[in-house]
């Protein structure tokens, strides 16, 4: 019988995202955790009860995004529309129902080939970064006057980006290559409405945009004095609409 007069327990819930990796040689084959020097992890896992966690379902690899969402009680499968606006969104930037947004990166692309020959342009980011930012935010689409981009910095070379405007869809590829030294892709709609091919038309534009207004901007000039790599496109990837679910 619960006595009602004892004060309430709190418990703290540490995840550690990831943490699952390969021996290696040069450890003696363990892997990295087996190796390292972790006193406070040591002293919370000591203190506590220690387990692995399967967040969907066992031997189903998840992605952050779909790993939350399950943490907090929403099935991925029914609830998932993208990584985007959990980024977006998580950088500051407000989604209305019919918005998309993605998740972003500063990289640098050849423009000669259109390769990105790197999809990060610089991990330390933080004083450029809110900078193009800035110069991105509200800018327009000559051929498409009627939506509104938003841009806001996150972390790093990472940024978020929302489209609003009529007729969106989430159901759209990126342009992100996912590696180094691949072409930069166009944008497919992922299904045969004129949202989602709308949708693609708007958003190759918006990412030669990017491309025009970063090529020309002073910290760009300055970091090709300095010998290193331009921040001259913003790869766009896991399109993704705002969700609406029932508080748990």
């Amino acid at each position: 019988m619960v006595n009602s007069n004892e004060p309430k327990r709190r418990v703290a819930f540490v995840l550690i995202d990831g943490l699952g990796d390969v021996s290696l040689p040069r450890f003696g084959y363990k892997t990295p955790l087996q190796v390292s020097n972790i006193p406070n992890l040591d002293a919370i896992a000591s203190a506590g009860i220690n387990g692995l966690m399967d967040p969907v379902e066992v031997g189903l690899g998840c992605g952050s995004d779909t790993a939350h969402l399950s943490l907090l009680g929403y099935d991925p499968r029914v609830y998932y529309r993208g990584r985007g606006a959990f980024e977006s969104m998580g950088a500051g930037l407000a989604m209305s129902p019919g918005d998309i947004a993605f998740k972003s990166n500063f990289a640098t692309l050849d423009e000669k080939t259109g390769v990105v020959t790197s999809r990060r342009a610089d991990r330390h980011f933080e004083e450029e970064g809110p900078i193009l930012c800035a110069a991105l935010d509200g800018m327009k689409l000559p051929s498409f006057p009627e939506y509104e981009v938003r841009v806001r910095y996150a972390t790093e070379h990472r940024c978020g980006v929302v489209v609003k405007g009529p007729k969106l869809s989430g159901n759209i590829s990126g342009t992100d290559p996912l590696k180094d030294n691949r072409l930069l892709l166009q944008v497919q709609p992922l299904d045969d409405s004129d949202e989602a091919k709308n949708t693609a038309a708007v958003v190759n534009e918006l990412s030669k945009e990017i491309s025009r207004i970063l090529v020309g901007h002073p910290i760009n000039a300055k970091r090709v004095a300095e010998g290193k790599n331009i921040a001259n496109i913003v790869l766009l990837r896991g399109c993704g609409i705002r969700i609406e679910v029932i508080c748990l």
